[in-house]
């Protein structure tokens, strides 16, 4: 019965991992805005979850959602792969594949595939990615969100440039 427990230490390490995917795209809080809380639980949902101890992979297939707090990410799969490291796993990148969609609050980043590279805590986003606050929009072939740097890079290459939409805020006309 060893195997109930495994699967929950196994989960565990997958959620700490989304934690880094639910930090997301301008999602690291700017001052005075919402802060994002990495101890709070995050839970996966999917059709079915397959782990591959010799490949190093768990994967998450079919209608994938994974919560926490205020952040969810949705996708068709999710793929973490990891390198064993004597008794530990060492998560290496997390791939979100098919409709994949970001959402927290007013934040949704779009895509076919997301992409986080843990050692780098770099999030990539392709196939179509957009990024949308509130009236707000960027496009590109490519959407590089740096998570430690507060930075991010939009790429356009052969099949989309760079688009974006900036609308001011409104205040008060008086």
């Amino acid at each position: 019965m060893g195997s109930g427990k495994s699967v929950r230490r196994r989960f565990w390490l997958v959620a700490v991992v989304l934690l880094g995917l639910l930090a997301g795209p301008g999602w690291a809080a700017q001052e005075g805005q919402i802060q994002h809380d990495s101890g709070l639980p995050v839970q996966v949902v999917a059709n079915q979850l397959q782990v591959d101890d010799v490949r190093g992979l768990f994967v998450f297939s079919g209608q994938v959602q994974a919560r926490q707090d205020q952040a969810t990410i949705y996708a068709d799969k999710l793929t973490v792969f990891y390198q064993q490291q004597g008794s530990k796993r060492q998560i290496e990148r997390v791939l979100a594949e098919g409709a994949v969609r970001i959402v927290q609050l007013d934040r949704v980043a779009y895509g076919e595939r997301a992409e986080f590279f843990v050692a780098e805590a770099r999030i990539e986003l392709g196939g179509a990615p957009r990024v949308v606050q509130g009236e707000n929009e960027v496009a590109g072939e490519t959407i590089r969100l740096y998570l430690n740097e507060r930075r991010s890079q939009v790429e356009g290459g052969s099949q989309q440039r760079v688009r974006a939409l900036f609308v001011p805020e409104h205040g008060d006309a008086s």
